[in-house]
């Protein structure tokens, strides 16, 4: 009997050691069954492979989610509100993809009471103190190029994001299929994202389809990713025509398309080792020249230029000029250099980014360009 017990000590102790080390996750909503888990292989924006949790939007809660390797944890994630799953194909996806993507919880818009709709607030319990970074997958299956998700982190270093764009499949684009978050966990050891309609545009339907949950493994912080500014949303300089767009879009001014350009960037700005990519989204399938500069044009608010706001001055380097597809693009592309070589990043400081696209239709000044957000991305030895 005494063998027993101590057998079943330290059967105990493992458990709890396994259940105390797990932090990478990651998370597919809208179904629970088997046939729609993305493989272990597949490590979407956050290039993060392994197990994949499946959680139904239907239940309230779901307790011992497992790591990356498949091992139950202490992690629970739990929602309030929402309308539960659903489940719509979209033709131009598939694969891994489709399995992520295309089973989903339905948000609901404001003005639908049921359940709270417009908005449902996420809470992942039981998380180890420490940095994450928070991937929050919110593009629409029926129509990603309309619908748009806000996205929010409590105690983020990024502000709320607004998620949504014209994809075709890989590279996942940063605000066209996810947002990305930076946040410390401390002794509450809860997560939570709170994802909401923007109440733009009207009949909008917001949409989540999954979270991976990342150690950062630069301590966290904003720099990886880059600090979006200067938006067309009159909280700077005003828009040329009144193609001012949705306050917390984090886009430019609008464009024939109805939208503003986004830009937005993913991987590490380590001049060590570069992964930075920059992807422009919610543009017109013409060119698209991607350019940095060493100074904020007027302190951030930007000035009018073409169809748009200037964003990104000082001293001006164009990295490349690229072909949107989808309505998006990314530099670099396979054989470019990185953005730090391209762009003659020598030490560690700040930079900021921008892409001058091309918008040929009689839209708003007789200029036919237009212009992204600006980005400034904080550069690291």
């Amino acid at each position: 009997m005494k063998l027993s017990n101590r057998l079943l000590s330290v059967a105990a102790i493992a458990l709890t050691a396994s259940l105390a080390s797990a932090q990478n996750l990651n998370i597919n909503l809208g179904t629970t069954q088997t046939g729609n888990r993305p493989s272990v292989g597949f490590g979407a924006a956050a290039s993060q492979p392994g197990f994949w949790n499946l959680v139904s939007a239907n239940n309230p809660t779901t307790v011992n989610l497992a790591d990356l390797s498949g091992t139950p944890t202490s992690v629970s994630v739990s929602l309030v509100g929402g309308f539960g799953n659903f489940g719509i194909a979209n033709p131009a996806w598939s694969g891994d993809d489709e399995k992520l993507l295309e089973f989903a919880a339905d948000v609901g818009s404001l003005g639908q009471s049921a359940q709270g709709g417009g908005s449902i607030t996420w809470t992942f319990g039981g998380i180890q103190p420490g940095n994450y970074e928070v991937y929050t997958y919110a593009i629409a299956p029926d129509l990603p190029a309309t619908y748009k998700t806000r996205v929010a982190v409590t105690g983020a270093v990024e502000p709320a994001q607004i998620v949504g764009g014209s994809w075709t499949g890989q590279p996942y684009l940063f605000l066209a299929t996810h947002s990305k978050h930076t946040v410390t966990v401390g002794v509450t050891q809860t997560i939570v994202v709170v994802t909401s309609d923007p109440g733009t545009p009207s009949g909008n339907l917001p949409t989540v389809n999954g979270f991976q949950i990342k150690v950062a493994t630069g301590g966290g912080g904003g720099g990886s990713t880059g600090t979006p500014f200067c938006f067309g949303d009159s909280t700077g300089t005003a828009c040329p025509c009144g193609n001012t767009s949705g306050f917390g879009a984090n886009e430019g001014c609008l464009n024939s398309l109805g939208m503003g350009g986004k830009l937005g960037a993913t991987g590490t700005a380590s001049l060590a080792s570069d992964t930075l990519s920059l992807s422009g989204t919610q543009m017109p399938n013409s060119s698209a020249l991607y350019f940095q500069g060493t100074a904020q044009q007027s302190t951030g608010a930007g000035a009018v230029f073409g169809d748009g706001l200037r964003c990104a001055a000082g001293s001006i380097t164009r990295l490349g000029t690229k072909t949107n597809a989808g309505g998006g693009s990314v530099y670099p592309g396979i054989g470019d250099p990185s953005v730090s070589v391209r762009g003659a990043v020598l030490g560690a400081g700040t930079r900021e980014y921008q892409v001058w696209y091309r918008n040929a239709a009689a839209f708003c000044t007789a200029s036919t360009f237009n212009l992204t957000n600006g980005l400034q991305v904080v550069w690291t030895p």
